[in-house]
């Protein structure tokens, strides 16, 4: 149990591990692949193997935690602060869940400690918003303040990412499945900005990785701005074309920080392979976190 006087509370998505030293707690996700089950806890390290498993074919599916899961991670902490961070309400059930969880929590304590928190974001975003919460935790004395200053940067993140390949993301029914088969056999990779809400948008079309990153380093040129920047390039499985990206990035914008990480399976079971992409947020201000 963490004995902070704030902690954060979120999913497998985030792509952060439980550290209740720090005051993060997660909560897992479970996906399947086949017949086979991966469980999403955050833990990066693990992810290889998922997208291993997702290389092999079979329909991949989903499902949101449990209120029991939610509230479970919320007596893992004892603080009077409990932030929960969630993707957009229009993806997932976790928004109305965690409140749920929420509610449950209160009940039980006769006192409110949880506030969930649609971020707006998902995929990247959604990570980064996170690591935004876990360093101002640190670096902000008013919990209060704390808050606002992550709902600020839920409205300030963008998100842009580049696909490999349709077939993934025509499975969840956000495309036609005739256009995703047309679009794979001209080998087009479709880039696309992630907008408020869960809304995307198509920035532009690429046949190659190199076209990818060079449409994704022009967006981030005309879009992030010239401020600093804390930035998170992300990638499925595609490694070299991340830091490819990533150098491209950092001498093209203000950036204070660089992360890359892999894409979280919850995100990456819809996305599928060979993904690659960043996220920005003006930099929050103080030093660099370690």
């Amino acid at each position: 149990m963490t004995l902070r006087d704030r902690a954060l509370v979120v999913d497998g998505g985030a792509a952060l591990q439980e550290d209740l030293e720090r005051g993060v707690v997660v909560v897992p996700e479970r996906i399947t692949v086949g017949r086979r089950e991966f469980i999403d806890d955050g833990n990066i390290e693990a992810y290889a193997t998922f997208y291993a498993m997702l290389r092999t074919g079979g329909v991949t599916a989903t499902s949101t935690p449990s209120p029991g899961s939610y509230l479970d991670a919320f007596r893992r902490c004892d603080a009077e602060t409990v932030l929960c961070l969630t993707i957009p309400e229009r993806w997932s059930g976790m928004h109305s869940t965690a409140n749920l969880a929420a509610g449950m929590l209160e009940a039980e304590e006769g006192r409110r400690r949880v506030t969930v928190i649609d971020t707006g974001t998902a995929v990247a975003g959604f990570s980064l918003v996170a690591r935004c919460a876990a360093y101002l935790a640190e670096t902000t004395p008013d919990a209060d303040a704390w808050v606002a200053a992550i709902r600020a940067a839920c409205a300030q993140v963008r998100v842009y990412g580049a696909l490999a390949t349709l077939t993934y993301v025509a499975r969840t029914g956000r495309v036609p499945t005739l256009l995703a088969g047309i679009s794979n056999t001209l080998r087009v990779r479709p880039v696309f900005r992630l907008l408020e809400g869960g809304n995307t948008g198509r920035v532009g079309l690429t046949r190659t990785a190199s076209g990818a990153i060079g449409q994704l380093e022009r967006v981030a040129v005309d879009e992030v701005g010239s401020g600093p920047q804390w930035l998170m390039v992300f990638h499925a499985d595609a490694p070299d074309d991340a830091a490819a990206l990533a150098a491209r990035l950092s001498a093209a914008v203000h950036v204070v920080r660089c992360e890359s990480l892999p894409l979280s399976p919850m995100f990456g079971a819809h996305t599928g392979p060979g993904t690659i992409g960043f996220a920005a947020l003006p930099w929050p201000g103080g030093a660099p976190p370690d």
